[in-house]
């Protein structure tokens, strides 16, 4: 165990810390794969956003289901129950394996849904492309998900760091040679993309993966010995796992639909929105990599026995998270124009004078509603790693197919709003679901919930 209290401040950023700098890797990986497409082809990059946003709705029930055992990872290494942590990853690995061909075989059916985008056609033939690609390879995440949920469920995120940035790395250098034909590859555009972010996703998995079952800590945790399905353990984690992976397919699935509705819009408010949306990610990346830190170390203080550290470490993080997000929006509203000219090709349909009125707008509303953002996504983690995961899927359903799509739709299709009107109702959606997971956390009702099930057995078999 550490020597460090979980919820001191220090214990927070050496856990948080690693888990951020993961985040950033494949942040500057989306951030130079969206650059050099931008440089290559504005229409490349207007399909790889909604291509990949569509991809990984298709893929998340998976990504977050394998992602949970996380969480019993967290609450087993809190209770000191080490075989708990190596059988937890057994599953995850386990169903990473179930996923692979389900995944792929949606790629070919799940490529028609781009005709029913508006899209313009060639944008159509790209994004098909990108998404096919995408698929084949789509058990590259979540194998990640399940090896890295292993080191981070017990607060060593340095591996974790250390394999995704390796990834990144190699995904950014096969980017730049398979999209402009470098090195002896040749210029395979939107293409080369695709097959780079194929190759490197399972890079981090395989990288964690050797690392769990070699040396001391597959002697320690006994990892080879426990590696053998367990249908109670498998069957718990799905219980409490599957609607966390709901929730994150309804979230990205609701998104994808907004990324459509926004395809329809004029070419400037599109490109704006896909401009405004790859900067988002600077923040709304490393604010996530601040809830699964939430989650797991909530996890850890209730295997502990200690609600009251869970308590503390929420609203500690959040503070952090804050500390990050709060210069970096303040360039957003003083540097609209070096974020526009950053990402403005020469080929695109409009100039950049004006697609910087319009994007400015939307990078100061990012300012704004990134810090109701903060609040919806440490919550939520926290949320998760107590086990309350039935409400969290109820609630950002409901919201997001009641509240925000179907008010998207209507401002869209009855009052023709342009893309800063669509922004602003999705700011107040965004505060309204922050507000919902800050009351619910509040109410203590997650102090309630057995997730490793102790009045059955220790371990399940």
């Amino acid at each position: 165990m550490a020597e460090r209290s979980p919820d001191s401040y220090r214990e927070i950023i050496a856990i948080s810390f690693p888990i951020i700098a993961a985040m950033a890797g494949r942040t500057i990986m989306m951030f130079c794969d969206r650059l050099f497409l931008a440089q290559h082809s504005q229409l490349e990059l207007q399909a790889a956003l909604p291509a990949g946003v569509l991809s990984f709705t298709l893929l998340c029930i998976f990504y977050g289901t394998v992602s949970y055992s996380g969480t019993f990872i967290a609450q087993y290494f809190g209770a000191e129950d080490k075989e708990g942590c190596s059988r937890s990853l057994a599953q995850g690995l386990f169903l990473t394996m179930l996923s692979a061909p389900i995944l792929a075989a949606l790629a070919i059916p799940g490529s028609l849904l781009f005709n029913l985008s508006g899209h313009a056609s060639e944008v159509i033939a790209l994004e098909k492309v990108y998404f096919q690609i995408l698929m084949f390879s789509a058990a590259g995440p979540v194998f990640t998900a399940a090896a890295s949920s292993f080191w981070n469920g017990r607060g060593k995120t340095v591996p974790t760091m250390l394999a995704v940035i390796t990834g990144a790395g190699i995904n950014i250098l096969l980017d730049y040679v398979m999209i402009f034909g470098k090195l002896g590859f040749p210029e395979m555009g939107i293409k080369g993309a695709a097959i780079a972010t194929a190759i490197s996703s399972f890079i981090p998995g395989t990288l964690l993966t050797i690392a769990a079952f070699t040396g001391k800590t597959a002697v320690e945790y006994r990892t080879r010995e426990n590696f053998r399905f367990s249908k109670r353990l498998t069957m718990r984690i799905l219980r409490f796992g599957f609607p966390a992976g709901l929730q994150i397919f309804m979230d990205v699935a609701s998104f994808t639909v907004f990324i459509f509705i926004a395809g329809r819009l004029g070419a400037i408010d599109f490109t704006a929105n896909n401009l405004a949306l790859t900067v988002n990610n600077l923040t709304f990346n490393p604010l996530l990599g601040f809830s699964f830190a939430t989650t797991v170390i909530v996890g850890r203080c209730i295997g502990m026995g200690r609600n009251d550290m869970a308590v503390k470490v929420t609203r500690r993080t959040l503070l952090l998270a804050l500390c990050y997000f709060v210069p970096l929006a303040a360039t957003f509203v003083l540097l609209p124009g070096f974020y526009t000219r950053l990402f403005f090709s020469p080929d695109s349909v409009c100039t950049v004078e004006e697609l910087a009125s319009t994007a400015g707008k939307l990078l100061a509303l990012i300012a704004a509603w990134g810090v109701f953002d903060a609040i919806n996504l440490m919550y939520s983690g926290a949320l998760r790693g107590a086990g309350d995961t039935k409400f969290v899927v109820w609630a950002s359903g409901l919201l997001a197919w009641i509240l925000w799509i179907p008010g998207v739709i209507y401002l869209y299709a009855v009052h023709n709003a342009g893309i800063v009107t669509l922004w602003l109702f999705t700011s107040l959606y965004i505060a309204i679901i922050s507000l919902v997971f800050f009351l619910r956390f509040r109410t203590g009702k997650w102090k309630r919930i057995d997730l490793l099930g102790r009045t059955e057995m220790k371990c399940p078999e």
